[in-house]
Formats: C-alpha cells, sequence, structure tokens
C-alpha cells in the first residue's frame, strides 16, 4: 500500500535508530514530522540536532510531554510499549498508529524475505546475506539486525534482495507488511514483562504471516509443522526444514537438499563454521530459504563452511591459563541459555543474570548438573536465578562483571569454559547487551592475560 505523506503531520515515538531512519524518510517524503522521545541523553541530543537541522521537531524529556498537540499519523520505534501515553491517546483518537517497520515497507513497495524467531534471528540473516552474496546476488539486511528498514528505503538498493529481521515489538505494530517469504525459526517463552503469557508473545510472532497471500512463502522448521499448517493462511505454500520430509534435512554426517528428484549434500556437520548444536537450526533455515531463491548446493556450502558467527553470540574471547572464556551477551532468554550450555562438553562456569523479563528459569534445571560446576548470579534477577540452581550446582552472587571475571578464573581448571549467557535482558546494569559483552570481552583481555 503506497503512502502520500507530503504535508501530513507526524509523530515519531522514540528517537534511537529507527525512529532517527523513520523521521528522516518522513521528511524526505514531505511529512510534518516531530519525535518524541522521554529520555534526554547526549546521545539523544545529538541526533535531535541532526533532525532539527534537516527540518523536524523533536522534543526529549519533559518537553515531549508539551508537544505534538495534534498529529495526523503516529510511528513507533521498536520497544515502546502500547500503554504509553501518546499511543493511548492515539489509539482514543482513532489516529493510524504504525511501527517504524510497517512505514518502511509501504514506501519500499518490494518483495522482501523475512526472519524471525526467539532465537538466531541476526545469525541466520547474516549467513543467507552471506550465501546471496557468493550466489552473485546482491543484498541488503535490515530491521532488528541493527540496520533500520526506513534506512535501507532510504539509501535506494533499487536492484538488490532484501533480507529483514523482525522482533515481535515490531510485528506489534504491522498492518499491510507482506514479506514473500517469511520465516519463523523457533518459539520459547520471551519478553513475558511485556506480554504476560506466552500465548501473547505466540500471537505477535505470527503476525508475521497474517498478510501472505498466494505466491507467498512460509518457513518453519518441521518441528513447529503444526503451528505452520493452521496459523498460515492457506494459499500460502508452506515449507519445512529437518525431519524426514525437509527442504533441508540432516542425515549422518551431513546436511542434504530434499527435492523432487533431487538429493544433493550441502556440506558435513563438522564443516559447519558456526559454534554450538543449535546453530544447525540456524544453517538449515538459511539454506532452505536460499534454495527458494535458486541458490545452488555448492554456493550455500560454501557459505556455512567459513561463516564463523557474530559478535556476542558463544563469541571465543580468549584462554588465559587454558581456560576459555566465551561471550554469550546476546543469550537474553532461557532459551538461548539451553543452546549455549549445550554447547560444550566441558565443565562451564557459568556467569548469568540481568534484568528481569518475567521468564521462568527453571527448564534450565535439567541442564546445569553434569554441565556448571559453578554459577556466578548476577544483578536484578540474581535471587530468582539462585532459587533455581540452589541445590544443583554451587553458586555464588556477585555484584557484576568486574567481580564475576576474576573469580571465574580462580574456580577454573585448564580446559574448563567460561560462559557469560545471561539469560537476562542488560538494562539493569547496561546500555544494551553490546556493552555488556564488550566489558566482558575487555575484562578478560585486559585483566585476565598476561601483560593486560
Amino acid at each position: 500500500m503506497l503512502m502520500h505523506l507530503s504535508g501530513k503531520k507526524v509523530v515519531v515515538l522514540g528517537l534511537g535508530v529507527s525512529g532517527e531512519a523513520a523521521a528522516e524518510l518522513l521528511l524526505r517524503e514531505g511529512a510534518v514530522v516531530t519525535v518524541l522521545d522521554d529520555d534526554d541523553t547526549s546521545e539523544l541530543r545529538n541526533r535531535a540536532g541532526q533532525l532539527r537541522r534537516k527540518g523536524a521537531v523533536v522534543s526529549l524529556g519533559r518537553e515531549g510531554e508539551r508537544n505534538g498537540d495534534f498529529f495526523e499519523m503516529l510511528v513507533l520505534s521498536p520497544g515502546i510499549p502500547w500503554s504509553h501515553r501518546v499511543i493511548r491517546r492515539a489509539r482514543e483518537e482513532e489516529i493510524p498508529v504504525l511501527a517504524e517497520i510497517e512505514l518502511a515497507a509501504r514506501l519500499l513497495n518490494r518483495p522482501l524475505i523475512a526472519v524471525t524467531g526467539t532465537n538466531g534471528k541476526t545469525t541466520t540473516v547474516s549467513l543467507l546475506s552471506d550465501i546471496f552474496r557468493r550466489g552473485g546476488m546482491p543484498c541488503v539486511t535490515g530491521g532488528n539486525i541493527g540496520y533500520p528498514l526506513s534506512r535501507v528505503v532510504l539509501e535506494g538498493e533499487e536492484n538488490s534482495l532484501i533480507v529483514v529481521e523482525v522482533s515481535s515489538f515490531q510485528l506489534d505494530g504491522i498492518e499491510t507488511f507482506r514479506p514473500s517469504i517469511a520465516a519463523l525459526l523457533n518459539l520459547t517463552p520471551d519478553h513475558l514483562d511485556r506480554y504476560r503469557v506466552m500465548a501473547a508473545y505466540r500471537a505477535a510472532k505470527l503476525r508475521l504471516f497474517e498478510n501472505q497471500g498466494e505466491g507467498d512463502r512460509a518457513v518453519m522448521p518441521d518441528s513447529l509443522r503444526l503451528l505452520l499448517e493452521s496459523a498460515v493462511p492457506p494459499a500460502v505454500e508452506k515449507i519445512i526444514w529437518g525431519g524426514k520430509a525437509g527442504m533441508v534435512r540432516s542425515e549422518g554426517e551431513a546436511i542434504w537438499t530434499n527435492l523432487p528428484g533431487r538429493r544433493e549434500r550441502i556440506c558435513g556437520m563438522n564443516e559447519i563454521a558456526l559454534p554450538g548444536r543449535h546453530n544447525l537450526e540456524n544453517v538449515m533455515a538459511a539454506a532452505t530459504i536460499a534454495l527458494i531463491k535458486g541458490v545452488g548446493e555448492k554456493v550455500i556450502g560454501e557459505a556455512i563452511r567459513s561463516f564463523a558467527g557474530l559478535p556476542h553470540r558463544l563469541e571465543y574471547v580468549a584462554s588465559p591459563l587454558g581456560v576459555r572464556f566465551y561471550n554469550d551477551s546476546k543469550a537474553t532468554n532461557p532459551g538461548a541459555v539451553a543452546a549455549a550450555l549445550g554447547s560444550f562438553e566441558r565443565p562451564i562456569i557459568w556467569l548469568a543474570g540481568g534484568s528481569d523479563k518475567g521468564l521462568d528459569f527453571s527448564p534450565l534445571k535439567p541442564l546445569l548438573r553434569g554441565s556448571v560446576k559453578l554459577a556466578l548470579l548476577m544483578g536484578e534477577s540474581r535471587e530468582k536465578l539462585r532459587e533455581v540452581v540452589e541445590g544443583e550446582v554451587p553458586f555464588q552472587t556477585v555484584s557484576g562483571l568486574e567481580e564475576a571475571v576474576p573469580i571465574a578464573l580462580r574456580s577454573a581448571e585448564p580446559g574448563d569454559v567460561v560462559l557469560l549467557s545471561p539469560g537476562c535482558a542488560s538494562f539493569d546494569m547496561f546500555k544494551s547487551y553490546q556493552e555488556r559483552g564488550e566489558i566482558f570481552k575487555y575484562l578478560v583481555n585486559n585483566q585476565l592475560l598476561p601483560g593486560g
């Protein structure tokens, strides 16, 4: 659905990277733009200054309560709660409320590939982008991966495939968003501080498919086959990976295509560069989407063999005194922690805790004995985690990473693994999971290594 924005008064709520890009896109389209953000930091003030020079009105902190009196459309940055006063007012007055990704998709007006899931989204999107580029197909990634879709629209890239990572927060604000290929990687509890119950979170994720129709494809793992059949519109072609009937499946020690009249080896299991057994699912998802777009097995295999992963996702840091440190700061829910704990055969010293999102950590209990030799618990959720580890493995509460990292090294033996896999958001102690991971790496590299 094309939009006519010239002269329209639009409020953008939130001045993160997505809000900034949305505001710039709206200005380009001739809209009268006001940006509101309840925070007032030096970073936001810098962004505000740039937008003001381009013609936007920007109000930070308490100023926002006095501005935005009249508007015809509201555009949301991801993560803004629907209880926000500006959103409540817009809905009461029947003013359209759109997610930034909905705005961008309408102005893009081109087919795109969208990937969602509780875990593995960024890894899968990045691997898929690498596959396409190796196959001679120009590709741009955007969305929740850190490069807003509005920025993709602003930059042009007329001849490129567009692969978008989409979060549940973004899907809350869509109306017509329609990917030509939509993939759901997995579904485990997360963000229950926002959704309260798992059913609401699941419903948000499934909105990815709601506007699909004839000619579109919906892709899920074999483990979600029943959800695929029941939740995706009937006219949409439904494709699975894994299991016995998946377009891509693991068999023996290799990954194979499984197409009518065509069975080709993609690569061996031991050739996958991504660490962790859970990444097999991400690899099969990316390979399936690539096959749908016509990429051959040889190219897919080459990409899988060389793609070693992304920062803060089971990222190897260093081995002081023979102890291997891994940064898995992106693990912000129990499902991601379970995958990380299952990736090592050596004893683990587990660094966990952070901002509580209302999640249940009890499913981790069976994974602790036999794998975790010590749990170091920190942050807002440390007492909640204590209830899970107590009686299962030795544990200690710590004030933060600065205390945890040296304790971990002292408690480890050569060959052991020290794993930062918090299972929680970072906002009680850090600005982001990236900052948390960078500080962890700094402490390891500058305080534990010889000469550090």
